[in-house]
């Protein structure tokens, strides 16, 4: 990996904080007020026509919204001879593509504050008429505080328009955005369908070794069931991920609210259930399935013995 630049313009370069497809991703921090910033300088090889509209459609769009959920754009430079850059807010948390793996898992309450919070502001961009097109763990920042952030707006578009390019990540990616038609928050919902999937199993919806069984997956085959991969996981929550990821957009939730309707009583249930439905988390289907059994039994000597207390006291 190249080196990062010393200096961007009035901004010290601190460290590389990540390295994309198209750009390349820095901490800073401001000359004359030692602000921490996120500095986002693309890449020279990805300067077409359709590269720097989409660059200038993050940054009208970074300027446009203001939502505690959405890390905010502060300012744009094109003149730099390394290439144009973003100044954003820095958000000083980790990205949950650190958490999407079988072993890192984070417990499900947690998700389910994150995901709540992610779709709030998904609905605040929907209401502004835009589409994010990549809503995936990479592009949702949780900070220590438990705070959860969206960022990147770097493929959005208008809804129900065309964007310039087929752009977003494969495994979150709606079929109607993979074929190229026109989206709407439909395409969000389905998206984050996907990363909620992710974040609880580990998994993508589909086993594929290549971006082309991937395609043909997510066109035209179910999804893997959730509970392949978490025993007893809660129903009514895997079944607003299946609804949210029909392949029809007709069938998925017509609109953000609806989808926050039944997001948020499944998520009430589980976050009331005295049920440990993390203990099995992260681990393989003989271990959940040895786990499963112990609870089972340990909650029947529990039983038991309540009982028998019961009957001793009343004679």
């Amino acid at each position: 990996m190249p080196q990062p630049p010393k200096r961007l313009g009035k901004y010290a370069i601190v460290r590389q904080l990540g390295d994309g497809a198209t750009s390349n991703v820095y901490l800073g921090l401001r000359d004359d007020s030692f602000a921490t910033v996120v500095l986002k300088q693309f890449k020279k090889v990805f300067q077409s026509e359709v590269h720097k509209n989409m660059f200038l459609t993050e940054v009208d769009l970074g300027h446009k919204m203001q939502h505690k959920n959405i890390v905010h754009v502060q300012e744009a430079h094109f003149s730099e001879r390394t290439g144009a850059y973003l100044v954003m807010e820095y958000a000083d948390g980790a990205s949950l593509d650190k958490h999407h793996s079988p072993e890192t898992l984070l417990p499900i309450k947690t998700v389910l504050s994150v995901i709540d919070q992610i779709a709030r502001a998904l609905r605040y961009a929907a209401e502004l008429g835009i589409v994010h097109r990549d809503v995936k763990p990479a592009n949702i920042i949780l900070m220590p505080n438990g705070k959860a952030m969206l960022t990147d707006f770097g493929c959005a578009v208008a809804s129900r328009e065309l964007g310039s390019a087929v752009a977003g990540s494969l495994a979150y990616m709606s079929p109607e955005q993979i074929e190229g038609l026109a989206v709407d928050q439909r395409a969000d919902i389905y998206a984050l369908g996907a990363v909620m999937y992710r974040l609880f199993t580990g998994h993508n919806t589909f086993d594929a070794d290549n971006h082309f069984d991937a395609r043909i997956a997510i066109l035209n085959f179910p999804i893997t069931p959730i509970e392949t991969y978490r025993k007893d996981f809660p129903k009514a929550l895997a079944a607003v991920i299946e609804r949210a990821m029909k392949k029809d957009p007709a069938e998925r939730y017509a609109n953000w609210e609806a989808f926050m309707h039944d997001f948020g009583e499944a998520a009430h249930a589980v976050r009331m259930s005295d049920e440990e439905t993390d203990l099995s988390r992260g681990f393989s289907l003989s271990t959940q399935a040895a786990l499963s059994e112990r609870m089972a039994a340990d909650h029947q000597f529990s039983s038991s013995v309540f009982s028998r207390s019961v009957l001793s006291r009343s004679f």
